[in-house]
């Protein structure tokens, strides 16, 4: 419940798709797409070296054959404006309120009514919230995929501090990118069948996190993930600080966490202990283009 109120009130944005191939290919295409805008943009804009003059355009200013645009940046004066001397400000006639009735001064809440009427307000919208936990989308039956992307509050930054020695998380922008893949079996059992599909979702995760990290990198941002199978960072320095799926810290993202007695198991608020996390960490902002067309988009494949 702590963590569920804790992500309640971070700022997040939710997507869903087919699987962690679809995510990668929104991140690849919206890379290929910013590659293109930059090499338009530098091509149109001026030579840094040389100065950039703009009454050089003809079609600005009085080098232009538009006689209404004497000044640069196609700009010009409103012949249609009334002459300053011909102008004349429209006349203000003060009306006073009308005196209120007794009867309305006494329907007015005192001051300690006013306070008591917003504080049930705030606590209103804050049951609202945590009853409408990770209600802003719903999966498709087509959809196994769920993505989060979440702020990181400061507050529970230092819980991770271990974790990425060689960068700095106190300062700046935390994200958290949450990967989950809903499963065909019960992952908190064991057989043959669940260690397939473990290795399985294992391999893909680790793939498709690595051409998201890489996407973000290339775009100018840190970006680093959590190997499941070790629970150390993949990309970063080596650590001896782990976080594997059933770490306690899930649940400041959303996830609970069960203890089982044998054992702990992590636990989907949509597909239960059906689900396969994954999870990584970048200085992008949470709400990054990148990131927001990842979690806005749907596209439809075979698995």
């Amino acid at each position: 419940m702590a963590g569920k109120a804790m992500c309640s009130h971070t700022c997040r944005v939710v997507g869903y798709l087919p699987n962690i191939r679809s995510a990668v290919r929104l991140f690849r295409a919206f890379s290929t797409q910013d590659g293109h805008v930059q090499q338009k943009l530098l091509s149109e804009s001026p030579s840094v070296t040389g100065s950039y003059d703009p009454w050089k355009n003809k079609q600005l200013g009085p080098f232009s054959k538009d006689h209404r645009y004497p000044m640069p940046g196609f700009t010009g004066v409103n012949s249609h404006l009334p002459h300053p001397e011909s102008s004349r400000y429209p006349e203000f006639e003060y009306k006073p309120k009308s005196s209120s009735s007794s009867s309305e001064l006494l329907s007015e809440p005192l001051p300690d009514e006013k306070r008591l009427q917003i504080l049930e307000q705030v606590i209103n919208t804050v049951n609202n919230e945590e009853d409408g936990y990770m209600s802003e989308t719903k999966p498709s039956p087509l959809d196994n995929l769920e993505c989060i992307a979440q702020d990181c509050p400061k507050l529970i930054r230092k819980d991770f501090l271990d974790l990425f020695p060689g960068f700095n998380i106190t300062e700046g922008t935390f994200t958290v990118i949450t990967l989950s893949t809903k499963t065909d079996n019960d992952m908190s059992v064991w057989s043959e069948a669940v260690d397939a599909e473990r290795e399985l979702h294992l391999q893909q995760f680790i793939e498709g996190a690595s051409d998201i990290c890489g996407t973000l990198q290339s775009a100018g941002f840190w970006a680093d993930f959590i190997d499941p199978s070790s629970g150390r960072p993949y990309l970063g320095a080596f650590t001896n600080a782990t976080m594997f799926e059933t770490d306690e810290r899930y649940r400041h993202f959303g996830f609970e966490i069960e203890d089982l007695g044998c054992c702990k198991v992590i636990r989907h608020h949509l597909w239960g202990t059906h689900t396969y996390i994954g999870c990584l960490f970048t200085n992008a902002p949470y709400d990054h283009p990148a990131i927001l067309q990842v979690v806005s988009n749907s596209i439809s494949e075979e698995d």
